[in-house]
């Protein structure tokens, strides 16, 4: 679904600029040959974010999630404190990688396998200051909201219903015209949906200090004591990183026993989260 300011792209006779990071030069050559016969401006293809010009400003970033260097939400984060927009893409990405690419400013994200009209259409919204939700970013977004509510300020009934026929492969088009929904209050319902899905990662997942914690204890099975002085820290603030994450963990696993103990919390999200 793509929830587009079209006066924007309308009103802006210049041609719409693409960057692409990607470290497969096959996928990379498909995808600015995309972008040019759609009419962009494609700037040269960078096979890492240390490689793309500092000094470029080009309307939307379309950045694979797995590249050599910085990687990930990581990149997204450097490219949105740059100012730019980024649209996420990836043939592999897990649901937690691409939501943490969300949470870090990504405004949409895209499967590398989808049709050239789709890839153009999620790009174009992005870089006219809108979102871009996939059928499988639907998924993932509703999924991480039934998993991990918000006590305050939860995406409504009408999002989820949106959310639930994305997911279902529905358009923007099709959606809207069903419900009598304009364009513009489409757009207000994707704000309140991704600043949800943003705050909700910020609440439910680790902190770095958290992840280390759950690695030295989860992945490698290190006591308390032998992660404390692996971290420089005393065995009581083990303790206590070990309790969040437990804290965390339950309120993202609403199956999970409430007695689980800390220690297995910590492993067992350690490695649905792909740490070690």
């Amino acid at each position: 679904m793509n929830a587009e300011l079209p006066d924007q792209v309308a009103g802006d006779r210049r041609p719409l600029s693409v960057a692409i990071i990607d470290d497969h030069p096959i996928a990379t050559e498909s995808l600015a040959g995309r972008f040019a016969g759609a009419g962009f401006s494609v700037l040269a293809p960078a096979p890492s974010l240390e490689a793309l010009d500092p000094a470029a400003t080009p309307d939307v970033v379309v950045c694979d999630l797995h590249l050599p260097g910085l990687s990930g939400a990581a990149a997204v984060a450097e490219l949105r404190g740059r100012g730019l927009r980024v649209l996420a893409t990836s043939g592999v990405a897990t649901s937690d990688e691409v939501l943490d690419a969300i949470a870090a400013g990504a405004a949409g994200f895209v499967d590398k396998t989808v049709l050239a009209q789709q890839f153009i259409a999620a790009a174009t919204a992005v870089a006219a200051g809108g979102h871009h939700v996939s059928a499988r970013l639907a998924g993932f977004l509703l999924e991480d909201a039934s998993r991990r509510r918000l006590a305050r300020d939860e995406i409504d009934d009408d999002e989820r219903n949106l959310l639930r026929g994305l997911a279902q492969g529905d358009t923007l088009d099709e959606l809207c015209a069903e419900w009598g929904l304009t364009s513009a209050a489409a757009h207000r319902h994707l704000l309140r949906i991704f600043d949800a899905a943003r705050r909700r990662r910020r609440l439910h997942r680790p902190s770095p200090r958290e992840a280390e914690v759950m690695v030295l204890v989860g992945c490698r099975g290190l006591s308390h004591k032998e992660a404390a002085r692996a971290m420089n820290v005393k065995v009581s603030v083990v303790a206590d990183y070990l309790r969040a994450v437990r804290v965390k963990y339950l309120a993202s696993h609403p199956d999970a026993p409430v007695t689980i103990p800390p220690s297995t919390a910590a492993t067992l999200w350690a490695r649905e989260l792909g740490f070690g």
